[in-house]
């Protein structure tokens, strides 16, 4: 706990500076928190990687062994955070992902998750040319 309310002014600035609005960090929030779900996330990465860019709901259910109603539910979610789009032929629907950073984000998000040992900046050593 600090002793004092803030040793380095100049810190507390930058931070001010640098503050994200209320309305930002809750729209980031919101984001964090429809991609916090493991269906959604499966359905997204299942999407990510799809043959033709785009998958049916049956095609998505049989492929993440789940039933339509739940990745119709899952799709619908994301859909209304604007992260899918569908498309109707006859009867059937299908989705593709519509934002490029959510492709980034999750890309991401793999590969950190697959480090063996996290590290933050200050403990990675710099490398001499």
């Amino acid at each position: 706990m600090c002793q004092q309310r803030a040793i380095h002014a100049e810190h507390v600035l930058e931070v001010r500076r640098n503050l994200l609005s209320a309305d930002e960090a809750a729209r980031i929030a919101a984001l964090f928190a429809v991609l916090s779900d493991p269906t959604r996330l499966q359905v997204v990465h299942a999407l990510l990687n799809a043959p033709e860019g785009e998958l049916c709901v049956c095609d998505l259910a049989a492929g993440l062994k789940r039933d339509d109603t739940t990745i119709s539910h899952q799709l619908r979610v994301l859909r209304n955070q604007q992260i899918v789009a569908m498309r109707k032929v006859g009867r059937v629907v299908y989705y593709r992902l519509i934002d490029e950073h959510i492709r980034q984000l999750l890309k991401m998000g793999i590969a950190h998750a697959c480090e063996e040992t996290p590290m933050v900046p200050s403990q990675r050593k710099e490398v001499s040319a």
